[in-house]
């Protein structure tokens, strides 16, 4: 059987082999089909978009990365915001590709389940028999995620501070979180606690808890989003919910030259199941264009003639995979620019880091992004990786070439990233450099040395 094209293997399946889980891809292909996750949208005092956020990138993150995703929730509620705007959760569960439920019967018990809020009395009883109960929680800049301390254990306590909670970024930022610890409890690394423990990110002040900054009221005016796959969607599904007044006067350009394929599902917020070859630059458009942002299309590289006028307003948002690019980024001249990286991965594929320009060094001289040397693609020494030799040698190197990842990442770093944009305009602090590893919860920042605030605008809060 030969090696099937990297263009429709899915990514986060493809974490199975390249960390020798499985003797077979065809194995990890099957074993992700057969793993499963459950999102409980708990009764809620209000319908506020910060709450449908989080729900709307609980089912999206979960479906691309397990096989089977099931919601517990009303399925009548309508979506006032973000790309399911007008849409019910129904809708919503079956455009994504999840399975609406009223319970958690027939539901296997080691399938994690996520709560949004306190649940419903009459889950109680199921709760207190599932093996992994995680309860979604933000508040002010922070999004947090924890093991449920019984039936219904800490999530009366979420359900009540999420009430109040509008800050939308952090309402992604949790959901996903929240996704990311139901897939590492799945996984159960030995010497892993993903899943089994209390974590936290302050989009405000990632480096000091306790400081949970002011009321998220202005974001910048204008963005230009370089790189529309995994990253760049996610950068586009957090801007989608971002609470503009009017978002005609929002200027947005989305720059790339890649065609959509079937892999990007599993990584690209939005990217449907067997997309059309179109280019990624009209998916994303259709979606921003829906909710009325005015959207611009550049639809060819980077490259070391491209410069903004001094008048320019963007705040640019990259995430591209090749060096080249990122070295050219503070020649082009934007006020700010922020690059997201993403490990590549079985081991550091919930990994990121963010670089923010003008910054102590140009882009040009960050010792990270010198070209390395040339060398081939190393075949990970595994039972998967020797059996992908043996049908297809050329084959089994464009899968070691390919990178791993999970969408659930994509979005916490598109959080991160959006909050640093942000953060100055309501008085915040700014980084150079901000580095992350979900699995171990390790985090390191280097303070901004250069100021450098965009044009804002007001947004719509209560």
């Amino acid at each position: 059987m030969n090696v099937p094209s990297k263009d429709v293997v899915h990514r986060t399946a493809l974490l199975g082999v390249h960390d020798g889980t499985h003797p077979t891809l065809e194995a990890a292909l099957d074993a992700h089909a057969a793993t499963g996750i459950v999102i409980v949208a708990g009764p809620h005092p209000g319908w506020h978009p910060a709450y449908q956020a989080a729900l709307c990138t609980a089912i999206a993150t979960a479906v691309r990365a397990f096989g089977n995703t099931k919601v517990v929730a009303d399925g009548d509620g309508a979506m006032s915001a973000g790309p399911h705007r007008g849409r019910t959760v129904a809708d919503v569960v079956a455009d994504e590709g999840g399975t609406l439920a009223t319970d958690l019967q027939d539901v296997p018990s080691h399938w994690p389940v996520v709560l949004l809020g306190a649940p419903a009395p009459s889950l109680s009883q199921s709760l207190s028999t599932r093996a992994v109960v995680l309860c979604v929680d933000w508040n002010g800049w922070t999004a947090s995620v924890c093991p449920a301390a019984g039936p219904a254990g800490d999530a009366d306590a979420a359900g009540e501070a999420m009430s109040n909670a509008e800050n939308v970024l952090a309402a992604l930022c949790a959901a996903a979180l929240g996704v990311h610890e139901a897939f590492g409890a799945v996984q159960a690394r030995p010497g892993s606690d993903v899943g089994h423990r209390s974590i936290s990110l302050n989009l405000w002040s990632p480096a000091a808890e306790g400081d949970d900054g002011p009321p998220l009221t202005h974001a910048p005016a204008a963005w230009w989003l370089i790189g529309l796959g995994h990253l760049g969607q996610a950068n586009a599904w957090v801007l989608s919910w971002l609470p503009y007044p009017d978002p005609g006067g929002v200027s947005i350009v989305l720059q790339d030259v890649d065609k959509a394929v079937d892999a990007n599902h599993s990584t690209g917020m939005l990217t449907p199941r067997r997309p059309a070859p179109v280019r990624k630059t009209r998916l994303v458009t259709a979606s921003l264009d829906a909710l009325g942002f005015d959207t611009h299309i550049v639809e060819q590289p980077l490259h070391q003639n491209t410069r903004v006028p001094a008048k320019d307003t963007h705040v640019a948002l990259l995430g591209v995979d090749n060096l080249p690019t990122r070295r050219m980024i503070s020649a082009v001249g934007w006020d700010l620019a922020i690059d997201a990286g993403l490990g590549a991965g079985p081991a550091d594929f919930n990994a990121i880091q963010l670089r923010r320009f003008p910054a102590a060094r140009p882009s040009d001289q960050v010792a990270a992004w010198a070209e390395p040397p040339a060398s081939s693609v190393a075949l990970p020494r595994n039972r998967a990786f020797d059996d992908l030799s043996r049908r297809d040698a050329c084959g089994a190197v464009q899968l070691a070439g390919t990178a791993v990842g999970a969408a659930f990442v994509g979005v916490i770093a598109a959080c991160l990233a959006m909050a640093e944009a942000t953060r100055q305009l309501l008085g915040g602090i700014s980084l150079d450099v901000l580095s992350l590893h979900l699995g171990t919860a390790d985090l390191d920042v280097a303070p901004a040395s250069r100021e450098s605030c965009p044009t804002a605008v007001r947004l719509t809060t209560g």
